[in-house]
């Protein structure tokens, strides 16, 4: 499955700022190999809960704040197939914009949905 996430970029042209935006497309990844991946990157955060755990209560959280956010890319970076290291990943994406953070949340939940779509919990 694949899923798109808006990407953002801004740069100085002619003394003024132009925003530039585009998606990017993911893999999305449900076998055993996203639970290592959420074991080997974020190993503090493994001891607790399986990256299913963690998604699941993730998904849940609202709110706009980087924090929030930053968790959520977490989750979706575990879940992803990417050879983008974690910080080059959030690289892509521009919190200092709210208009573009609130595409970027509808996008999360989308992807959200799509992983989980085949878990029967999924309606908990």
């Amino acid at each position: 499955m694949k899923i798109k996430l808006p990407i953002q970029t801004k740069q100085i042209a002619n003394g003024e700022l132009v925003k530039k935006q585009s998606d990017k497309e993911f893999e999305i990844d449900t076998s055993l190999a996203s639970q290592i991946r959420f074991e080997s990157k974020f190993p503090k955060l493994a001891e607790r809960e399986d990256l299913f755990g963690y998604s699941k209560r993730i998904c849940e959280v609202e709110g706009l704040s980087a924090s929030v956010i930053i968790s959520k890319m977490k989750m979706l970076y575990c879940w992803f197939d990417t050879e983008l290291e974690f910080i080059d990943f959030l690289k892509l994406f521009d919190l200092a914009d709210k208009e573009y953070v609130e595409n970027l949340t509808d996008a999360i939940k989308v992807a959200f949905e799509l992983i989980f779509s085949g878990s029967s919990e999924k309606n908990l």
